[in-house]
C-alpha cells in the first residue's frame, strides 16, 4: 500500500509556525503587567518579562491571556499584539483562585463515587428485556468548514500538474506507480469523502437469554464483501462508562463541580473536567470536558470531552431516561486523523549545496462518527429462537435497507463517496490487502490462497535451540470445506526436523462444525498443560515458554478430531489419537524402557459466557472477550489398539477478571489430576521458566506467560496431582516517566500444591511438588515510557533458599500493541 494510502488512516503531521510579540499593559493605569501567561490552547507558550513583553512561536491563531488579579484574554495573533487586561474585583479575584485550584473539588468526586455506584441500577440490563436499534455511519473528511477550499485548491492544483513536462521528472517505476494511485485517490476524494461506512443494527437483551446483536444492513465505501472482523466495531459510548469515569483513572483528571442547572425539565450536576499533564505548563482554564449527572438517580446524562487541542476532535454523548432506566440516545465524535500536505512552491531562501524546499499548504483530515438509537422496547417478550448463534449476525450486506434506518439524507458529497471510492478500490485490488490485515489479528500472514501461521517462524528451548520453521494453511479462498495445513522446524542444536500435516473439513458456513485428520513427528515439553481449546492470543504468550527447559519427548501421532459450538458460550472437541512416545532426557518409566505405544481419547471443552462471537467466512471470530472462561479437558488411554498405556488424566483452568476500587484484577486458578500407568509426560510439569543453575544472570530472565513461574527451575517440579492459583492486580493509577507513554504497576501472587503418589515409578532427577511453593513479584508495565514491560519475582515459603539469587525471577515482554 501506498504512503498516502497508508496516511488515510495515519497522516504525516507537519507544524507551522509563526513568530510573533505580545505586550501586556494594565488598561486602568497603562503600566505593563509582568508574568502574564500566554497559552495557546492548553500549551504554555511563555510569560512576560518586566515590561510585558513576550516574544513567541505558534501555530495557534488565537492565544488566551492569564495574569493574576485580571480578567482573561483572548487575542488574534499578530506579528505585532498589544493588549490590555481589566483588574479584578476583590470579590471576582477570590471566586477565582477556588476555581482554578490544582486539585478535584471533594463534591465533584462524592458525585462521581455515587455514579458508579449506581450504574448498574441505571444500566437498560437491570431490567428483564429490551430491544432497540441503530443507525452509525462513519467517515473519513476533510474539516466540513474547509471543503470547498480543498475542492478549489485540487482543482487548481491538477490543472497546474497538466502542465507540467512529464519528461523531466525522473522517477524509478515503483515511485511512478505510487505517485499515479496517490493521484487517483486525492481526485477520487475531491468530490466525495475519503470513506464512508454506513451501519443499521438491532439490540436485544434478555436476562434468560443473554444478548444478540443483528446488523440489518450495512456499506463500506470500497469494499463488495462486508469486513466482519470490522462490524464489531464499537466507537460508541454503548455500554461502556467513558475512562475519564473509571477509578482507576480517577488520578489522571482533575473534575470540578462547575453548575447545577435544570435540563431537560430535570436538576443537573455540571462537572468539568481537565487533564493533568505538565502543571508548570497547563492551562487553568483549559477543561477538557464536562460530565452532566442527574441529580435524582445519579445517573450519567450527557458526556462531553474535547482533546487537549480543540482542533483535534470532540466526543458528545447523551443519555435519555426510558422505563426508568439511562439508555444511550445519540452520539457525535469528530477525532483529528492527521493532515494532508502538498507542496505549493519552492522556498527562495536556500543555503549553497541545501536540496529544494517547498512551501506547503496542509488539511487537516477527521474521522466523523455518527450514533443515532431508536424503536425502543421495554421487557418485551424474548423468544429462545431469537437469540440462538452467535452474538452477532449479518442479515444483509449490500447497502439496500439502509434508507429506511437513515435518520437523515446523505449529502451530495456523501453519495458520490460510494462510487468514486468503490471504483478506486477495485481498480488497485485494496480489498485483498485489508484481508490480509485482518489475518494478523488471528495470529496469520495472508497471501492469496496461502495463510502463514507467524508463531512457527521461531521458537528457542535448551533442547532443540534455535527452531526455525514456517506453517501454511489453505484458506477459504481455495474451499469453503476444505482446507489442508502442514508445518514443519528445524532445531540447530538436536539437528533434526519436525513437521506436522492436517486436513479441516468444514461442516457448516453458520456455525463451528470442523472434522480433522492429522499427522505429527514433533517433540513437546513433558508434563505441558493443555492449552487445545485456547485461542491465538492466550496461546503467544506461552511461545516463550521452555526458554530454560530441556525435558521433551517425541511424538508420533495419527489423530482424528472433531469441534463443535454447541452455543455462543460452549465449544467441544473430541480427538482420537494412535501414538509413539520416546523421551528425549535420561528417563526410565518403571522397568518398561522410554519409548511406549498409545492409544488415547480426549474430551475438551470451553465454556466462556460472557465472549461475543461473529461467524466470518474464515470461522468464528471473537470479538470481544468476556469473563470468567472456563476450560477443561480430559484424556483416556487405552491398552487397545496396540497401546500399552492405562492412565486419566484430567486438567481444568478458570479465568476471572473484574474492575475494583483497587484496580483491575485477574485471577487464575488452574490443577490437574493424572492416574494409572502413564510415563512422566502424563503427569504434570509446573512450568518453571528459569535454569536450575544460576550460571549468569540471563538464566533468571523468562517473558510473562499464562501458568509459568518465574523462580521456578524449568523441568523440575513434577506432580500427578495439583491445584494452583495466580493474581495479577493492575493498581488503580497511571502515570508518565519518559515520552509519551503511560506507565502502570502490576503486582502478581502465585502458588501451587501438588503431589506424587509413584514418584518411585519415574526414574530421572526431579522434585515433587509436596509444599506450598509461592512467590511474589511486581511487574512494571511501560518501563521508563517505552514499549517494554519488565518485572521482578522473588521465591518465598518452603522452597526459598538462603542464596538471594536462587530465588528471584526477572520478565522482560515487548508491548507491540502498546
Amino acid at each position: 500500500m501506498t504512503k498516502f494510502l497508508t496516511s488515510l488512516f495515519l497522516f504525516f503531521t507537519i507544524l507551522f509556525f509563526g513568530q510573533g510579540q505580545l505586550k501586556v499593559s494594565s488598561r486602568t493605569d497603562k503600566k505593563p503587567i509582568y508574568d502574564a501567561a500566554v497559552y495557546c490552547e492548553d500549551e504554555l507558550l511563555g510569560k512576560t518579562d518586566l515590561n510585558g513583553i513576550l516574544s513567541f512561536k505558534t501555530k495557534c491563531k488565537k492565544v488566551e491571556i492569564l495574569a493574576s488579579n485580571f480578567q482573561d484574554v483572548t487575542a488574534d495573533v499578530k506579528k505585532s499584539m498589544e493588549v490590555t487586561m481589566q483588574p479584578l474585583s476583590e470579590k471576582m479575584g477570590t471566586i477565582d483562585k477556588v476555581v482554578i485550584q490544582d486539585k478535584s473539588d471533594p463534591k465533584a468526586l462524592r458525585i462521581l463515587d455515587e455514579v458508579n455506584k449506581r450504574a448498574k441500577e441505571n444500566s437498560p440490563k437491570s431490567l428483564d428485556s429490551y430491544n432497540f436499534k441503530s443507525y452509525t455511519k462513519f467517515s473519513i473528511d476533510v474539516d466540513k468548514d474547509s471543503v470547498d477550499i480543498y475542492k478549489n485548491f485540487l482543482a487548481v492544483r491538477k490543472d497546474s500538474l497538466s502542465k507540467v513536462d512529464k519528461k523531466e521528472v525522473k522517477q524509478t517505476k515503483k515511485d511512478e506507480k505510487d505517485s499515479l494511485t496517490a493521484e487517483d485517490f486525492i481526485q477520487a476524494s475531491a468530490e466525495g469523502q475519503m470513506f464512508l461506512w454506513e451501519k443499521a443494527a438491532e439490540y436485544k437483551y434478555s436476562k434468560s437469554f443473554g444478548e444478540k446483536t443483528n446488523i440489518i444492513d450495512n456499506r463500506m465505501s470500497g469494499f463488495k464483501n462486508p469486513i466482519y472482523e470490522a462490524l464489531a466495531i464499537n466507537i460508541s459510548n454503548l455500554d461502556r462508562i467513558p475512562r475519564q469515569l473509571r477509578p482507576e483513572n480517577r488520578k489522571l483528571f482533575n473534575f470540578y463541580l462547575s453548575d447545577t442547572l435544570q435540563l431537560d425539565g430535570r436538576k443537573t450536576y455540571v462537572i468539568k473536567f481537565k487533564e493533568i499533564t505538565d502543571k508548570k505548563k497547563q492551562n487553568p482554564r483549559k477543561f477538557n470536558g464536562k460530565i452532566y449527572v442527574d441529580s435524582e438517580t445519579y445517573a450519567l446524562k450527557k458526556f462531553e470531552s474535547s482533546s487537549k487541542k480543540k482542533s483535534e476532535g470532540e466526543i458528545v454523548s447523551v443519555w435519555k431516561p426510558i422505563g426508568g432506566k439511562w439508555f444511550l440516545d445519540y452520539e457525535d465524535m469528530r477525532v483529528k486523523m492527521g493532515d494532508q500536505s502538498f507542496d505549493i512552491s519552492k522556498k527562495d531562501s536556500l543555503k549553497p549545496g541545501q536540496k529544494e524546499k517547498y512551501n506547503q499548504k496542509s488539511f487537516g483530515n477527521y474521522l466523523y462518527v455518527k450514533n443515532r438509537f431508536f424503536d425502543f422496547e421495554l421487557n418485551k417478550e424474548q423468544k429462545a429462537s431469537d437469540f440462538k448463534g452467535y452474538s452477532l449476525e449479518v442479515k444483509n450486506s449490500d447497502g439496500s435497507l439502509l434508507d429506511q434506518y437513515r435518520t437523515d439524507s446523505l449529502t451530495a458529497r456523501e453519495s458520490a463517496t460510494y462510487t468514486k471510492i468503490d471504483s478506486f478500490v477495485q481498480k488497485y485490488d485494496f480489498e485483498k490487502k485489508l484481508n490480509t490485515l485482518t489475518q494478523l489479528m488471528r495470529g496469520n500472514l495472508r497471501y492469496k490462497i496461502i495463510d502463514f501461521d507467524i508463531t512457527k517462524l521461531f521458537t528457542y528451548d535448551q533442547y532443540q535451540g534455535v527452531r526455525l520453521g514456517m506453517g501454511i494453511k489453505l484458506n477459504e479462498k481455495f474451499s469453503k470445506t476444505f482446507s489442508p495445513d502442514g508445518y514443519f522446524g528445524y532445531g540447530f542444536k538436536d539437528h533434526r526436523w519436525k513437521y506436522g500435516l492436517g486436513l479441516d473439513v468444514r461442516l457448516s458456513q453458520k456455525r463451528t462444525s470442523v472434522f480433522r485428520v492429522e499427522y505429527i513427528e514433533d517433540i513437546f515439553a513433558a508434563g505441558r498443560f493443555s492449552n487445545a481449546m485456547w485461542d491465538m492470543m492466550m496461546k503467544i504468550p506461552d511461545l516463550n515458554l521452555d526458554l530454560h527447559n530441556a525435558t521433551f519427548y517425541r511424538n508420533q501421532k495419527w489423530g482424528t478430531s472433531f469441534l463443535y459450538d454447541i452455543s455462543n458460550s460452549l465449544s467441544i472437541k473430541i480427538a482420537l489419537n494412535k501414538e509413539k512416545q520416546q523421551a528425549r532426557f535420561d528417563y526410565q518409566y518403571k522397568d518398561l524402557g522410554n519409548a511406549f505405544d498409545n492409544a488415547s481419547a480426549v474430551l475438551s471443552l470451553k465454556f466462556s459466557p460472557n465472549d461475543k462471537n461473529i461467524m466470518t467466512p474464515t470461522g468464528k471470530y471473537t470479538y470481544e472477550k468476556g469473563y470468567p472462561q472456563i476450560f477443561m479437558n480430559y484424556e483416556q488411554g487405552f491398552r487397545t489398539l496396540g497401546g500399552n498405556l492405562d492412565y486419566h488424566r484430567l486438567d481444568a483452568l478458570i479465568i476471572h477478571q473484574f474492575r475494583s476500587k483497587l484496580g483491575f484484577t485477574n485471577i487464575k486458578l488452574f490443577g490437574g489430576l493424572s492416574s494409572g500407568n502413564a510415563p512422566i509426560w502424563k503427569n504434570f510439569e509446573l512450568a518453571g521458566q528459569r535454569d536450575l543453575t544460576l550460571e549468569k544472570w540471563t538464566s533468571a530472565v523468562s517473558t510473562p506467560s499464562n501458568l509459568g513461574f518465574a523462580t521456578m527451575p524449568a523441568g523440575t517440579f513434577f506432580a500427578d496431582k495439583f491445584v494452583a492459583f495466580k493474581v495479577s492486580q493492575y493498581l488503580p493509577f497511571r502515570f508518565k516517566t519518559l515520552g509519551k507513554r503511560y506507565s502502570n504497576i502490576e503486582l502478581e501472587y502465585q502458588a501451587a500444591v501438588g503431589n506424587m503418589k509413584n514418584r518411585g515409578d519415574h526414574q530421572f532427577m526431579f522434585q515433587v511438588l509436596d509444599h506450598y511453593y509461592q512467590e511474589a513479584g511486581v511487574i512494571w508495565n511501560g518501563f521508563l515510557g517505552s514499549r517494554y514491560s519488565v518485572g521482578f519475582s522473588y521465591r518465598l515459603g518452603y522452597y526459598q533458599t538462603s542464596e538471594f539469587k536462587d530465588n528471584f525471577g526477572i520478565k522482560v515482554k515487548f508491548n507491540l500493541l502498546n
